[in-house]
């Protein structure tokens, strides 16, 4: 019987034994870590800065500003060409239509210089070159021309513009102005009629005394540089053959009936005409001209006059006139 208890021990124990094993060692293996789904990945946006990189272009594609070129490039045909002036000046009479310029110029290089155009900066203004292109070889002389319509511009007012000058060396920027003459004031009828007297008894008397202030001072500009061409004309020969108050006596020079030609106009300005108001201008003579002057009147009053006569009708018989 006892051993029959004995063993019954033995059993349970065997089989708690066995368990308890199978507890220790299931603990003692680790669990299988877990793994955790794929998160999705997030891409941060930078916004773009407020204000753009400015990257400078390459320096062979830099331009410079509009006055940095003109400071640049104005001006560069000194070297290659001498101008007599870079600024022209004429009074013209009330009533002139146009108002004419010319420069002179020099090639002073030793090299041929092309003219291509010269531009203005209004369609009121046209410049001519003799031809174009237009070449010049060293020392060779030539001339720009330039007319400027006046229409709109009142008594005693002015008007400016230039003309650039392109070429093979570079540009150049010419002013021309053009002024228009007040009206002289009115003299009177006395003063007139004794300066009529004086000019009979001596033609020359219109370059001395009070006369003097109407047809010498004239000839000469503000700065004291003595008046050419067309400014001339207005200046010493307009007051009498262009005045509002002509007399009857002074022709009027475009409706001459005679030919005029180059000498034509180069006699009367030299010498006047004796017996008559019309003096002489020459300096040898009294005058108050110089040759260069006198040149300049006579190349004016060619280009500008026409050179035919005018016909003038003779008066109508007394029977048909007031028919």
């Amino acid at each position: 019987m006892k051993w029959r208890c004995c063993l019954f021990v033995f059993f349970i124990g065997a089989i708690t034994f066995v368990d308890g094993c199978a507890r220790g060692q299931g603990n003692s293996v680790a669990a299988p870590p877990k793994i955790s789904p794929p998160q999705p990945q997030t891409t941060r946006i930078v916004p773009p800065p407020t204000h753009p990189i400015q990257v400078p272009p390459p320096a062979a594609l830099q331009v410079p500003p509009p006055h940095a070129m003109s400071a640049a490039s104005s001006g560069a045909l000194d070297k290659y060409l001498a101008f007599d002036r870079d600024e022209k000046e004429v009074g013209v009479p009330i009533g002139t239509a146009e108002a004419h310029f010319s420069f002179n110029l020099t090639n002073i290089s030793s090299g041929e210089i092309t003219i291509n155009s010269v531009t203005t900066s209004c369609g009121c203004t046209v410049a001519k070159l003799p031809s174009q292109p237009w070449k010049l070889s060293p020392n060779e002389h030539g001339e720009i021309s330039a007319t400027m319509q006046l229409a709109g511009v009142p008594a005693g007012g002015d008007k400016t513009k230039m003309l650039t000058v392109n070429s093979d060396k570079g540009r150049k920027e010419l002013l021309v102005k053009a002024k228009v003459l007040a009206a002289a004031p009115a003299m009177s009828e006395m003063d007139r009629t004794n300066n009529v007297k004086a000019a009979l008894a001596d033609r020359q008397a219109v370059f001395h005394g009070d006369c003097a202030s109407c047809h010498v001072k004239p000839a000469k500009d503000a700065a004291g540089h003595d008046k050419m061409g067309q400014e001339l004309y207005a200046a010493v020969c307009g007051i009498c053959h262009n005045s509002e108050h002509q007399a009857s006596f002074v022709p009027n020079l475009h409706k001459l009936p005679v030919a005029s030609s180059p000498e034509f106009w180069r006699n009367w300005i030299l010498h006047g005409k004796a017996g008559t108001l019309m003096p002489a201008f020459a300096k040898a003579e009294g005058g108050i001209l110089r040759d260069e002057q006198v040149d300049s009147l006579v190349q004016y009053l060619t280009a500008t006059i026409p050179s035919h006569p005018v016909l003038i009708a003779p008066p109508a018989p007394a029977s048909m006139q007031g028919h």
